[in-house]
């Protein structure tokens, strides 16, 4: 199955209300809270006890498993506890727990890293504890993993950021472009692509304009402006946008001589590299119709978010929905104690009026929600395939639909004149599908 060679899209309101407000530094919170699953894959083990004391950077559980990443202190202070906490989707896994006592003293065994090739650099990354900052959470050294088995001609620098409200990554692009540089000098000097791609919406025009600037005097390095609509951030479609290639099923990027990474993660490969201080702190975006003074924080990951609130002025009235990341492809969280992970690119906090979730009605077969559908799926054909009650039947019907290729862009609930929350029964038809193929792989379940 193939991409459109049109990738449908939604324009949705931009919201950039803190586009103009360089990055503040939060003060060191009184405790952080770390979950062991703020990346895709296995969750990380704890290598350190209660009563511990711990300085940042300093590795607090260790990546084990195919697919896993490493969690490092945000602050130092001392561990009080490792109770499970309820994630977002309701398991119940390790949270390392710091109580602050505001030094940020830093591990003294850090120091530069110095890899010789690209087999080491990997190997570095993956003691960075670095995600994919723009939301996939994928860990970062499994990216340029597969640059051993494959030659890379593009690296496409993804600073289109998309969902309403966030601007982190486009404060990344204006006040860190030294960061950005040495990102693109590390990977010349261990990926060695032959050109560089950054690819931003045209309502970043002030981002757009630095990064040219920053390179104009690099042939490698590129700028292509993108249209901003929504979900221009998503890798297939930023890879035919700016590259006019097309992935196809179960396709990897790396085949095509394309690895993509976002802007900010690749700031902070740069920061690693340079100093081998993990990834401990990211910039936020604090805004949404009941915060006070909008505006963008650099904090240390695990910060509760009430503290972000605080630092914005308060709340200005009584919240209705909390969200961890964009409106579109966001989590609700159950409340402000609630803790900044790697992945969170923003936290909006909505008035009760704005946080209203309409009754859903019937389907009217409008055919919205196909035709605005990046990956050219049919989501009403998932809801449907979700009721069969036959357990072998439905996984037939999922896989045959192709639900493995929503990329969970919330385009759909977006579109729908019915309320219809597609968008959750696509991710409840993805997890059902998961297990049941796992339960039935070879050993498994039958």
């Amino acid at each position: 199955m193939a991409f459109r060679k049109r990738l449908q899209s939604v324009h949705v309101p931009h919201h950039k209300n803190t586009a103009g407000m360089k990055a503040e530094t939060l003060p060191p919170p009184k405790e952080v809270l770390l979950p062991m699953n703020m990346h895709m894959g296995t969750p990380a083990v704890p290598v350190v006890g209660v009563g511990d004391y711990v300085r940042v950077g300093q590795k607090l559980a260790r990546g084990e498993g195919s697919i896993t990443c490493e969690v490092h202190a945000t602050v130092s202070g001392t561990v009080v506890s490792l109770d499970p906490m309820p994630d977002l989707f309701g398991n119940d896994l390790p949270v390392i727990r710091i109580e602050s006592d505001g030094k940020m003293e830093a591990d003294p065994t850090l120091a530069p890293r110095t890899a010789e090739d690209l087999a080491a650099f990997v190997e570095d990354l993956h003691e960075s504890g670095i995600v994919g900052l723009g939301g996939a959470a994928f860990p970062v050294d499994w990216k340029f993993d597969a640059a051993q088995r494959n030659t890379v001609k593009t690296m496409l620098i993804n600073g289109a950021e998309c969902e309403p409200y966030v601007t982190s990554d486009d404060r990344m692009m204006l006040d860190h472009g030294e960061d950005i540089r040495r990102g693109i000098e590390i990977l010349k000097k261990y990926v060695k692509p032959e050109n560089f791609v950054f690819a931003i919406e045209n309502n970043k025009p002030n981002a757009i304009a630095a990064m040219k600037e920053l390179f104009a005097d690099d042939p490698a390095v590129s700028v292509v402006t993108l249209e901003s609509s929504y979900p221009q951030g998503a890798k297939q479609m930023i890879l035919y946008n700016a590259l006019g290639k097309v992935v196809y099923a179960g396709q990897r990027f790396a085949t095509l001589g394309v690895i993509i990474i976002n802007v900010s993660t690749l700031a902070k490969v740069a920061r690693f590299m340079d100093t081998g201080m993990p990834l401990v702190d990211r910039v936020v975006t604090i805004d949404g119709s009941a915060v006070r003074e909008p505006k963008n924080l650099l904090v240390p990951i695990g910060t509760p978010y009430r503290c972000l609130v605080e630092a914005a002025g308060g709340l200005k009235c009584e919240p209705g929905r909390v969200v961890n990341g964009g409106p579109m492809m966001g989590h609700a969280v159950p409340s402000l104690d609630y803790p900044v992970l790697k992945t969170t690119s923003s936290v909006l906090v909505f008035s009760e009026a704005d946080s209203v979730i309409h009754e859903p009605s019937p389907c009217i077969h409008c055919g919205r929600c196909v035709s605005h559908c990046p990956m050219n799926l049919n989501p009403t054909a998932f809801s449907d395939d979700l009721e069969e009650e036959n357990a072998d039947k439905r996984a037939l019907l999922l896989d045959r639909d192709h639900v493995n290729f929503c990329i969970e862009c919330g385009s759909c609930s977006y579109v729908c004149p019915a309320h219809r929350p597609l968008a959750e029964n696509n991710r409840a038809a993805k997890k059902y599908l998961k297990k049941y193929k796992a339960d039935h792989a070879e050993g498994g379940k039958k």
